[in-house]
């Protein structure tokens, strides 16, 4: 490129002189951050002091305030009322307590329907099972029920068994007088009076004798 000589040229590579706007907009710009500065300052200062005046007289600590809560809906069930019902409530037994118990077995003597004379005597005896709890002994009874017509005993005692074993219950007897049928029943009786057990019983009938004709006498020649 070549060096342009020309007076034109010249005077365009000439320094230009600084514009007064731009000298004037440099000086108002740094008059106005001067300004500032001095305002910032000047502000900051009287806050210090005015801080400086007022009395600290103590710090409050503000609690945070809770949103108020909806109660929460709670289900009650009524009270039943029906009654339950209680246990019941078992009954006292006394301390060596036991049970009196008796089971006819079998007859031993005169089955049912034995025929009898008027008066006559006869041993009748039955096989009876202890089947309660208490032993019998001399305080154990065999007792009648309802009308006696046999002419036994009023009572007479237990021949002793130990509960679960097995006794022969006797009692000597006579039949009645007057032909006919005749049923008799007894049962035990405990040590304090209770009847206990099975009854026992007997049923004969009572006949007159046959007479036995006598031979008729044949004639001799």
């Amino acid at each position: 490129m070549r060096e342009d000589r020309t007076p034109a040229g010249r005077a365009s590579l000439a320094p230009r002189p600084l514009r007064p706007a731009a000298i004037i907009s440099d000086g108002m710009r740094t008059s106005t951050l001067s300004g500032c500065a001095l305002l910032a300052a000047a502000t900051l200062t009287g806050c210090a002091a005015q801080a400086a005046d007022v009395p600290v007289t103590g710090t409050r600590v503000l609690e945070p305030t809770l949103a108020p809560t909806s109660p929460i809906a709670t289900s009650t069930r009524p009270a039943s009322t029906t009654a339950v019902p209680s246990a019941p409530t078992p009954t006292p037994r006394a301390v060596g307590a036991c049970l009196n118990d008796a089971s006819f077995v079998e007859d031993l003597t005169i089955p049912d329907g034995s025929v009898f004379i008027p008066g006559e005597g006869f041993d009748k005896r039955w096989l009876v099972r202890n089947s309660g709890t208490c032993d019998w002994g001399p305080d154990h009874r065999l007792v009648p029920v309802g009308e006696n017509r046999f002419g036994g005993p009023a009572e007479m005692a237990l021949y002793p068994a130990k509960a679960g074993t097995s006794a022969e219950w006797q009692i000597d007897l006579v039949a009645p007088l007057q032909p006919g049928e005749y049923l008799g029943r007894w049962q035990a009786r405990g040590p304090d009076g209770t009847p206990f057990g099975d009854e026992v019983f007997i049923l004969i009938f009572v006949e007159l004798p046959t007479a036995t004709p006598s031979p008729i006498p044949t004639a001799t020649p």
